[in-house]
């Protein structure tokens, strides 16, 4: 889709040169890059990076036989079902020839790898300006089903500074997740938690101030095992009140009748096609179930 951009007469907010821009906003000059650290780029990735600055362009574009930049659409978007500001970073190909492509994306990939705050500022894909009138904090990133491309949520400091397209962001991400990305989700948020732990007490605190309070929700259809009361009650009944992993009382007992607690566990889990058998199950306190799960 093209959108009809706005006339370079009307942008009169775009009056600071890129890498001024930056510069203002505490980062490294990028020259003829997209984005910068505010330390080299080896630097950062041995972790002495504090923050990273983005441009964000006021509409997509292509180049043309001259090698111009043509407007294609409106980059900056507007969810249709709550509001929120999202903007669109491509993955580069495989075999990508333009670096500050690839090097663009890296970069972004490092900040959110090493939990720095991001921050974006508006440019203006005619004077190629910038306008520190219009500077967003950058939370949420959000990955498209379909090609791998990033969208970055936008928090405007001020009002967004140009015209925006509406999208609706959970049908971009995708609602319906298999079980497989179900898996890599859990296992980026452990990555996430080890990550978050390594930050400093102030870049914590940085970035819980620019997070939403309420959780993204994810609507999944899952598959749920009927299990045989009859092994659990026989495995609780054999391990007499004890855990058959270390051998220690239950923790507690339950309020509903008493009997200590326990928590029947699969040896061979169920979803990878273990019997639901009292020689498959074992009773284990609270701790040690999740050892079995995890450790």
């Amino acid at each position: 889709m093209t959108s009809d951009p706005q006339s370079p007469t009307a942008t009169t907010h775009f009056n600071v040169g890129h890498n001024e821009a930056f510069r203002a906003l505490g980062a490294l000059e990028p020259g003829q890059q997209w984005s910068a650290f505010d330390v080299p780029r080896d630097q950062a990735r041995a972790g002495k990076a504090s923050r990273f600055v983005t441009t964000i362009w006021n509409f997509h574009s292509s180049l043309d036989e001259r090698g111009r930049r043509t407007p294609t659409e409106k980059a900056i978007c507007k969810d249709t079902v709550d509001g929120t500001l999202w903007y669109r970073v491509a993955k580069p190909p495989p075999r990508a020839t333009r670096k500050t492509w690839t090097a663009h994306w890296a970069g972004i990939q490092l900040a959110l790898e090493r939990g720095l705050p991001m921050v974006g500022v508006l440019k203006d894909v005619y004077t190629r300006r910038c306008s520190l009138e219009h500077v967003f904090d950058i939370a949420s990133p959000r990955y498209q089903v379909d090609d791998g491309s990033l969208w970055l949520q936008l928090r405007p400091r001020a009002d967004v500074g140009c015209d925006v397209r509406p999208v609706d962001i959970r049908v971009i991400a995708g609602e319906q997740p298999s079980a497989e990305s179900l898996l890599t989700l859990g296992a980026d948020f452990e990555h996430a938690v080890t990550a978050a732990s390594q930050l400093t007490s102030s870049s914590r605190a940085e970035r819980l101030n620019l997070a939403p309070v309420l959780p993204r929700r994810i609507e999944v259809v899952t598959t749920v095992f009927v299990r045989n009361p009859d092994v659990v009650a026989e495995v609780l009944l054999q391990a007499k009140g004890h855990c058959q992993r270390c051998m220690q009382p239950a923790p507690f007992t339950r309020a509903s009748d008493g009997t200590p607690y326990l928590e029947v566990h699969h040896r061979v889990p169920l979803a990878i096609g273990g019997e639901d058998t009292v020689a498959n199950a074992i009773a284990l306190c609270p701790n040690c179930h999740r050892a079995a799960h995890y450790a």
